[in-house]
């Protein structure tokens, strides 16, 4: 125990002297389209060259960075060493190729990561969309930070897989949920799938499930030609491993390269007819999918119906306002108006419904269903100089016309209040685009109230301090919680203006953030 102990002092004396010795290198893993054949990224694997003990590998001394911090300093020089490396391939027959750079759970947690990853960006001037950044799945234990980081990097471009999936402890639930673009299936379960059955059927599924979640696959230690095969025909997306090439330096990736495309066309099924016909089968499910899930998730609702025996019949009815209404897609669809709503509703609208369907080219009209306020437009589909279909889209205008009540009632209060205070009010969306600002925007930084409206609220504020508001905006948004901040905001004049401000909320009835509304001071006006 004793020499084991006094090993790692030492080992972690050497590794903090391993940077700036130039001890570390990047080796780079081929990673292979199935369905073409063709190489199209590589990942980034980190070296340690001691100049004692030779090679050491990172199961060895990735803990030992990980337990001790210098994790952070590693993590960040292998991202800006594998830009500098793709930056350089651009100008040659390698410049369409991504880059998978593993990314540590501790880097993730660090204040500034964003801003690191951002300056790396700027330094190497690499394009973002032609990076991977692979995380672990431990990641996901505090799914609100998970979300708010990831959905940063993906804004910024890059893409996101989450790394040796089926070993950690990954809820479903909070996998469809989050950002990312791919999952790597551990070698664990690559190994024995062509002769064990139970590893098998866990890899099938996990194909299945991601192509479900619109997530592509990525097979890790493919080492025997059988697995290939296993592999494009259960539809899986990408692979690498041994089979294809270990992990070798940037001056032998090119010569690799060569070696590496004839590997599927020799031990693959590149012209096999059943896999052709199930990935175009996939492709039409992808496809139904998506289009499915367009519609139920908007925010309006989209409908179809036809005329059958001199009724309107619903052939499609899906979105979110649907369910607000009270409604499910299985009491509309196969039915008519009045089956699912009033007598006195239903008449009403057959009418709109009827003129639609006779011809006329836009059919627009407001309602209500259990107290949801919406506008409708109807548009009639023809074939053969006839109306077969009429499609509407809805939405939803109930806060609106809340809004209207409001300020209807309360005109003359509303008009005063806005008109003779100073403090800074915008009323934002989720998305940040501000939908109001008070006018007392003219008087204390020079702009127009109607100014703000339809920007986002990132676009006045010094670059500086635009990082710090876009964070706690997103805790606004998760947290659903009171958030401050102090800032720096553009006046007309060209300086810039100090200012505290608060965020709060606005929470519908089912508890969703539908608006936040943020109220700023001048720092210098309130201090005097």
């Amino acid at each position: 125990m004793a020499m084991n102990h006094r090993s790692h002092v030492i080992l972690e004396k050497d590794l903090q002297d391993a940077l700036t010795n130039d001890e570390f290198h990047l080796y780079y893993q081929p990673k292979v389209d199935l369905t073409y054949g063709e190489l199209i990224g590589a990942e980034a694997l980190i070296r340690w060259k001691h100049p004692e003990r030779g090679i050491i590998s990172p199961g060895e001394f990735i803990p030992l960075a990980e337990d001790t911090g210098w994790i952070i300093s590693i993590g960040e020089w292998v991202l800006r060493s594998a830009c500098l490396q793709l930056k350089e391939w651009e100008f040659s027959e390698l410049d369409s190729i991504t880059m998978s750079v593993n990314l540590s759970v501790r880097q993730l947690y660090q204040p500034d990561f964003l801003e690191i990853i951002r300056g790396i960006i700027e330094e190497t001037r690499v394009n973002p969309e032609k990076l991977e950044l692979e995380i672990t799945e431990s990641m996901m234990m505090d799914i609100d930070f998970a979300y708010t980081i990831l959905r940063e990097l993906k804004n910024m471009g890059f893409q996101v897989s989450i790394d040796d999936f089926g070993k950690g402890y990954s809820s479903l639930h909070y996998l469809k949920k989050l950002p990312i673009d791919k999952i790597k299936i551990d070698q664990s379960f690559i190994q024995h799938c062509t002769r064990d059955l139970n590893d098998a059927t866990i890899v099938k599924t996990m194909i299945v499930m991601a192509h479900q979640l619109n997530f592509q696959v990525v097979a890790e230690g493919v080492e025997k030609e059988d697995h290939i095969v296993f592999l494009q025909r259960n539809l899986c997306d990408e692979a690498q491993g041994y089979l294809f090439s270990p992990p070798v330096a940037a001056y032998d990736f090119l010569t690799t390269v060569r070696n590496v495309n004839k590997v599927v066309e020799k031990h693959g099924l590149t012209n096999d007819d059943v896999v052709k016909k199930k990935w175009m089968e996939e492709e039409v499910r992808t496809a139904r999918q998506e289009l499915l899930e367009t519609v139920r998730e908007q925010q309006g609702m989209t409908l179809k119906y036809v005329k059958r025996d001199g009724r309107f019949i619903h052939t499609l009815c899906d979105g979110e306002l649907l369910y607000r209404m009270g409604l499910t897609p299985e009491q509309v669809v196969g039915r008519e108006l009045k089956e699912f709503l009033p007598s006195d509703l239903a008449a009403d609208k057959v009418r709109y419904y009827e003129q639609a369907w006779n011809g006329t080219d836009k059919v627009t009209y407001e309602a209500e269903v259990n107290g949801i306020h919406y506008i409708a437009s109807l548009r009639p589909l023809t074939k053969g100089g006839s109306v077969v279909e009429v499609i509407g889209s809805c939405v939803d205008i109930t806060e609106r016309k809340k809004v209207e009540e409001a300020l209807r009632k309360n005109e003359e209060k509303h008009r005063f209040i806005t008109e003779n205070i100073s403090d800074l009010i915008k009323v934002v969306n989720v998305k940040g685009i501000v939908e109001y600002a008070s006018p007392s925007h003219e008087e204390v930084l020079g702009f127009q109230a109607d100014m703000y409206k339809g920007e986002r609220i990132y676009d006045y504020i010094h670059p500086d301090d635009a990082e710090l508001v876009r964070y706690e905006f997103n805790q606004l948004l998760v947290t659903k919680q009171v958030r401050r901040a102090t800032y720096r905001h553009k006046h007309s004049d060209g300086y810039w203006v100090q200012v505290d401000a608060k965020g709060t909320p606005v929470l519908d009835e089912d508890q969703k953030i539908t608006h936040a509304v943020v109220v700023a001071r001048d720092v210098a006006n309130t201090q005097s």
